[in-house]
């Protein structure tokens, strides 16, 4: 039971377990290792005296805010929570927590979330980025806050990259449905902008160019990134005057999307249209049929974003920029 009277310090927790106060700090900030029995003795001793570190002093001493922002497009999308997650798994454990904010995927958006991260005071930012350029991360590295951004191909001094193989992906998907026999594919994409979507429709195209398909530019269609886009986008190719036989949609929402189409045509599938999503969110198990997808493992590309900011702000890492690609990977269902 918490204690009452005067707010516990970290000497009284230290007095408690028996360790000295820099081993509870090292327990709670993970900065350095501490044995699984002596972890236990301090968090026994936190929980039995009530302890709760105070932020907003260690933030003083140490010129920190503990919090990282996280800047997403659509946080109704399944895929950025459990992205939120894994940079969270990372670090959660060292003190930090995450401020997360959404833009629609619109620029003007875009810039103010990252204006009100760097008023924040935040320690680092991560970025799902589709319209921002390479300028308006500037005022976030001349400040020193490290920059993650996720997804895209830009590589730009003082801002880390960290996305899926997205060309790669949607160059494997568009191979497997050529395989199948599908020979006029379709593709539901989002907005025209730079980030994840515009690789997977490069990616697409180079797979049809490289197996000898001239792409049809009818075929593409921009919409926005839900289910209804997909729903919107999958009717447009399906009003086409030679409608494609299967539909490559840019993510998991939209194909769901797109299967919504195929029953107001009263179309089977994969029957008379095969649909193929990206991402692998848990509702492509949840439709009937179920998603034929690419795995995009969110939670690794958060976690992986997590490690790099955590080494930026601990100085582990000190160079100009990296990029981590994570691997996307076919999962084979009933849909296509």
């Amino acid at each position: 039971m918490p204690s009452r009277g005067r707010r516990p310090s970290i000497g009284r927790v230290a007095e408690l377990a028996g360790v000295s106060a820099s081993t509870v700090s090292h327990t709670l900030n993970g900065h350095r290792p501490v044995s699984a029995a002596t972890r236990k003795r301090v968090l026994d001793a936190i929980e039995q005296l009530g302890y709760r570190p105070n932020v907003l002093a260690r933030g003083l001493r140490t010129a920190r805010s503990q919090t990282i922002g996280l800047i997403i497009p659509d946080i109704t999308n399944p895929f950025y929570p459990m992205l939120a997650r894994g940079v969270q798994d990372v670090l959660g454990p060292a003190g930090y927590h995450e401020i997360i904010t959404n833009t629609d995927g619109e620029r003007e958006l875009e810039r103010f979330a990252l204006e009100q991260m760097i008023a924040r005071q935040v320690d680092g930012i991560a970025f799902a980025v589709f319209h921002t350029h390479a300028g308006d991360l500037r005022p976030a590295i001349d400040m020193g806050i490290p920059v993650v951004r996720l997804g895209g191909r830009l590589v730009q001094p003082g801002v880390d990259l960290v996305h899926s193989d997205d060309e790669g992906g949607a160059a494997e998907a568009t191979g497997y449905l050529l395989d199948q026999g599908y020979d006029r594919i379709g593709f539901v994409c989002g907005p025209q902008a730079d980030g994840p979507a515009a690789e997977r429709v490069t990616g697409h195209l180079a797979t049809l160019a490289r197996r000898g398909f001239r792409p049809e530019p009818g075929l593409i269609v921009h919409t926005h990134f839900s289910r209804a886009g997909g729903t919107a986008g999958t009717l447009r190719l399906l009003d086409l005057p030679r409608p494609p036989r299967a539909v490559l949609c840019a993510n998991d929402v939209m194909a769901i999307g797109a299967l919504d189409a195929a029953r107001r045509r009263g179309l089977d599938v994969p029957g008379d249209l095969a649909i193929m999503g990206f991402d692998d969110i848990e509702a492509a198990t949840l439709v009937s049929p179920q998603l034929t997808t690419m795995a995009n493992p969110a939670r690794r590309i958060g976690q992986a974003c997590g490690r790099i900011l955590l080494d930026r702000l601990s100085g582990a890492i000190t160079g100009p920029s990296s990029e981590t690609i994570v691997p996307a990977r076919l999962v084979r269902r009933q849909s296509a």
